[in-house]
């Protein structure tokens, strides 16, 4: 990416009151571009009610409100959950520790106002307490495949996430899982975000590809390039959301105690980005064990690729196709559901040039649908895109 295009990106728009889905499909969604709206928009959730204490600050850089940990304690003690020690590297993350959230709670209290080293990451509360409604997803949002897929597939897994912390805890740079897009409400605290538009990679790695772990810490004589990145600094508020786009690499820290509802999403506008990340994962498995190759056939030594991808990614070309399939068929069966989303026949093109930009990159693909199970599901996944190109032309 051209510096000036970057510089085009260095701003990022305020909603004090939330853009249209429209203006947000259109101004954020489809040219993969952040905003921060403001507490407005999830001003409604039970969260922002009984999860929080205000406390006063002669400052307003300061957080308003801070967490009611008797009653988090009380509600949500069992939860099982990873605490990061953000003292404690860990490869490109954190050392993690698996503890109950009552258990965490209790350090989190004790450390209140003080620096912290303990950050509860990742933790599925709504999955761990479906009947507590303590959020409803926005409906800039709604149009979410990924936790569409996984919560209709009756898995164990979502893309739902709390993030509780305490002040000065952070989550080292890096970009979100899949290149989905994100978007993170606080509860309390402020967070401090650092934002570096897509195509700079390169200046935050060093000559072996390692990557710069902490933006506040950067060693330039082992990462030559790293003053010369575009970067953004914001202060995300109480109450206040922001959109992270996809392949936007960040960097987050905690002022005073934190907590934030976080989703990680993918659709029509960002699909070609997921299969591309997909696509350079599959390339690092399979250069792995590139000294495999040449003693199996071709569709084996995909399947080999496969089993490490799963396991290296969290996901496969199995897991990819059938989120796709089982989209495109909730589109037929009920073609409104989301309300919010873009054009039918359009999200069919983006598909379709997913589609066939997959099958150009890999010549044994079909094979490995046919050789896996997964050739019928295909079939029915482009008969199910005629239906919705047939019925969005005949709209027209």
């Amino acid at each position: 990416m051209a510096a000036d295009s970057i510089n085009d990106e260095l701003e990022i728009p305020y909603y004090e009151i939330p853009p249209t889905y429209e203006e947000f499909l259109r101004n954020h969604l489809i040219p993969n571009k952040p905003c921060i709206i403001g507490p407005c928009f999830t001003r409604d959730w039970k969260a922002n009610k009984e999860w929080v204490v205000p406390v006063v600050h002669d400052s307003e850089q300061e957080p308003k409100y801070k967490p009611n940990y008797i009653y988090l304690r009380k509600q949500y003690g069992t939860a099982q959950g990873q605490v990061a020690q953000c003292n404690k590297r860990h490869f490109t993350d954190q050392e993690r520790t698996e503890m109950s959230f009552a258990e965490f709670c209790t350090q989190w209290e004790e450390d209140d106002g003080k620096p912290s080293l303990d950050y509860l990451k990742d933790l599925h509360l709504q999955k761990t307490f479906p009947d507590d409604k303590f959020y409803t997803v926005p409906n800039l949002f709604e149009d979410d495949w990924l936790n569409e897929y996984w919560l209709q597939q009756k898995g164990d897994d979502d893309y739902r996430f709390a993030y509780l912390g305490g002040h000065t805890t952070f989550t080292p740079l890096h970009a979100d899982v899949y290149r989905s897009f994100s978007w993170s409400s606080n509860i309390c605290g402020i967070k401090k975000w650092t934002i570096f538009p897509p195509g700079q990679e390169d200046l935050y790695k060093d000559k072996f590809s390692n990557s710069v772990y902490d933006v506040r810490d950067v060693d330039l004589t082992q990462f030559t390039k790293f003053d010369q990145v575009k970067k953004i600094v914001i202060y995300q508020k109480d109450g206040e959301t922001v959109f992270v786009p996809s392949n936007w690499f960040h960097q987050v820290e905690n002022i005073g105690a934190a907590i934030s509802i976080n989703h990680n999403w993918i659709n029509a506008s960002n699909i070609m980005l997921t299969y591309k990340s997909l696509r350079k994962d599959w390339n690092d498995c399979k250069h792995a064990i590139e000294d495999l190759e040449d003693t199996m056939p071709p569709v084996e030594f995909l399947q080999e690729c496969q089993n490490l991808l799963l396991v290296h990614s969290g996901w496969d070309w199995r897991i990819f196709l059938n989120m796709i399939a089982h989209i495109v068929a909730n589109r037929v069966e009920v073609p409104n559901i989301p309300i919010n989303q873009p054009n039918l026949g359009w999200q069919m093109h983006r598909i379709e040039e997913v589609l066939k930009q997959w099958e150009a990159d890999e010549p044994h693909l079909l094979e490995y649908f046919k050789n896996n199970g997964l050739f019928d599901t295909y079939l029915q996944l482009k008969s199910n895109m005629t239906i919705i190109k047939s019925n969005s032309n005949s709209k027209q």
